[in-house]
């Protein structure tokens, strides 16, 4: 069991939170929500919240995480509960590495659930994630809580893990959207609880159990926003998700730089609303328009070659799985960075470009290099780890089953990503992905020993 048995793991853990808050104290001035990727998204509504005047104007994400920010605003005011964020959110990063390392023993024939727990909670990625103001700290321990429950559900097939599994899918629902749709498949996994001899009368009661909860959740957070704004609706964002993608299709599956990426999608989505002959206010961003403009993305994403469709989805699930996150680190920081992130994001080229990625280390300072090293040092080490651990598990364990439901969840959320790969998605996919990494290092210490015996 890792966990909280004895004093120890309060020291590890305190020691952990307090060399994180250092961390921050070198931090650029003002970086926590600068930087943070959509942390206005967030703030606003939380700062609205802690001043007793509600979420505000809610459209593009869920309620958990202005919440949880509001929490720290309300007792410490905006500077300083954001000081008061890096160590919550290095608390969460830590308790989901606990949870981890559980998992870990619970699919493993020994206990090496440390190895795991110890590679969640110094991932240099996860880290400086923790430091920003956005969703993914929050994110990934639900995300983790989840499948640790969804395991125990398969494996002692209770109501109870049904009820707290169904609540948890509704905090990683209104967390980020992204979640809402996963959660929604929760019919595939639960055909493997027929693997444990749980009948398909009480599969079918599992699923309405969970399903209602969640539906009904979902369900008043969207009478919420009918209410504010007469639609129902959980997330309204889809209008300028559909157009990342497209611009990310055209980048990466064409080889197009940016700025003509850009021009492209503009034309794609005027051409529907002059089509549809409706007028939007506030071009791509309009509330009222943001079914047709997502549907024009749709439609022009499907009438693409299966060849630029497959280029860009495989550079983006390699961008997912192995970029570093050092530019968050450089900008946390204040390293000079900007300019060959920039060129690198903004010319053409697929990702996967050699020459392109030649152009861009050699952009790049000293002190950026450094950072690049061990980012993707890291990144490209426990994914290598990743695919020893996962053969030898496989060879080595009775519970094959679960290893698929934690790779399902992989792959599902790495599908709905599409061709947006990026080192920020990856941080609550890493702590499942460490599962297998942990025994890729086992495999190594195992190795080493016999060599040296």
């Amino acid at each position: 069991m890792v966990g909280f048995s004895d004093k120890k793991h309060y020291y590890f853990l305190v020691s952990y939170v307090a060399i994180n808050y250092i961390l921050h104290l070198f931090s650029f001035s003002e970086a926590i929500y600068v930087h943070g990727a959509d942390a206005s998204r967030y703030y606003g509504a939380a700062l609205s919240l802690s001043q007793g005047d509600g979420f505000g104007d809610l459209l593009n994400t869920g309620p958990v995480y202005p919440l949880f920010l509001s929490i720290h605003y309300a007792i410490l005011g905006f500077d300083y509960g954001n000081n008061l964020l890096v160590i919550t959110q290095s608390i969460l990063v830590y308790f989901t590495g606990t949870l981890v390392g559980n998992l870990t023993n619970k699919i493993a024939p020994y206990n090496i659930g440390w190895i795991a727990m110890l590679l969640v909670i110094f991932n240099p990625n996860t880290i400086i994630t923790a430091h920003l103001v956005q969703t993914e700290s929050l994110f990934a321990l639900l995300l983790v809580g989840y499948l640790y429950t969804l395991v125990r559900l398969i494996k002692k097939g209770g109501m109870r893990q049904v009820i707290i599994l169904a609540l948890i899918a509704l905090l990683v629902s209104l967390t980020r959207p992204a979640g809402m749709y996963i959660m929604l498949l929760f019919i595939i996994p639960s055909a493997f609880l027929v693997l444990n001899r749980v009948s398909w009368l009480k599969v079918l009661s599992i699923n309405v159990i969970y399903y209602s909860i969640l539906l009904l959740g979902l369900g008043l957070w969207s009478l919420n926003n009918y209410d504010k704004h007469g639609e129902f609706f959980v997330s309204a964002n889809e209008g300028t998700v559909f157009r990342a993608q497209y611009i990310a299709l055209l980048q990466y599956g064409k080889s197009m730089s940016l700025l003509e990426a850009s021009n492209k999608s503009d034309i794609v989505y005027k051409n529907m609303i002059e089509k549809e002959g409706v007028i939007c206010d506030n071009g791509i961003d309009s509330f009222k328009c943001r079914k047709i403009i997502a549907k024009s993305y749709i439609q022009a994403m499907m009438n693409e070659d299966l060849y630029t469709i497959i280029r860009a989805g495989t550079s983006s699930f390699i961008n997912l799985m192995f970029s570093g996150g050092a530019s968050n680190f450089a900008n946390y920081y204040g390293i000079d960075n900007k300019s060959s992130v920039l060129e690198f994001e903004r010319s053409a080229g697929s990702m996967m470009s050699i020459d392109k990625a030649i152009k861009f280390i050699d952009s790049t300072n000293i002190k950026y290099f450094f950072a690049l090293i061990v980012f993707w040092g890291y990144a490209i080490t426990t994914k290598l780890l990743l695919m020893s651990g996962l053969i030898y598990l496989w060879n080595n364990s009775n519970n094959r089953y679960l290893i698929i439901v934690m790779l399902l969840y992989i792959l599902l959320f790495a599908a709905e990503y599409l061709f947006l790969g990026q080192s920020r998605w990856r941080v609550p996919l890493d702590p499942i992905m460490m599962v297998f990494s942990a025994f890729g290092v086992y495999r190594v210490i195992n190795f080493y020993n016999k060599r040296h015996v």
